[in-house]
């Protein structure tokens, strides 16, 4: 992005562009974000590149919010109610690790010992935890916990040729002691940047 720089659309529109690889945002004052918009892409044409178009559009804080990288950015609201300018794992990227667990977790793996599947969704999870980390993720954090309890459950039951949520026959202590499930949402002080 040092065209949008060294042609003065910077200085122009007052206006940053944040980017990784090839996925950017332009933050600019308001009003200034279509004019802003429509230099990116002539700048884009020029240097023989197209937009996106799908995931293209412009928003308007904080009444907004927009996602990137993974991430939702806009304005949240803290334990007391005071708003702030933040980020939080989207939607999206929540779907896409539920549809993992998922698949990690269906009846074609009944032939696999437990432990490979255990072994198979920790590196998901802990790599999954590790990027999406800032912000306000203690209540994803448990639901994720929550769904990949369950799914394991579900699947140690259909491994055996039984039916049933698996609640009974295996406790939580089972699976995060004894099999070496990990949790997201362990104890405070095993949280590094995470924030509940």
């Amino acid at each position: 992005m040092l065209a949008w720089y060294g042609h003065g659309y910077a200085r122009k529109f007052q206006a940053e562009v944040v980017n990784y690889a090839d996925d950017f945002v332009i933050l600019c004052p308001e009003g200034n974000g279509a004019a802003a918009m429509e230099a990116m892409r002539g700048l884009m044409t020029k240097l023989g590149l197209t937009v996106n178009e799908k995931k293209t559009r412009l928003v308007k804080l904080p009444d907004e919010t927009f996602d990137f990288l993974g991430y939702t950015v806009g304005r949240f609201y803290g334990r007391s109610g005071r708003p702030y300018w933040g980020t939080c794992p989207s939607r999206k990227a929540i779907k896409r690790l539920i549809g993992e667990i998922h698949d990690a977790t269906t009846s074609r793996w009944n032939a696999l010992d437990v432990q490979s599947r255990v072994d198979h969704l920790n590196p998901i999870l802990r790599g999954w935890a590790g990027y999406f980390s800032q912000g306000p993720v203690g209540r994803t954090y448990r639901l994720i916990d929550a769904y990949v309890a369950r799914r394991l459950r579900i699947w140690l039951m259909r491994k055996r040729g039984k039916r049933g949520t698996g609640y009974r026959q295996y406790s939580n202590q089972y699976l995060h002691e004894q099999l070496g499930l990990i949790r997201l949402l362990p104890t405070t002080f095993d949280r590094s940047n995470a924030k509940v």
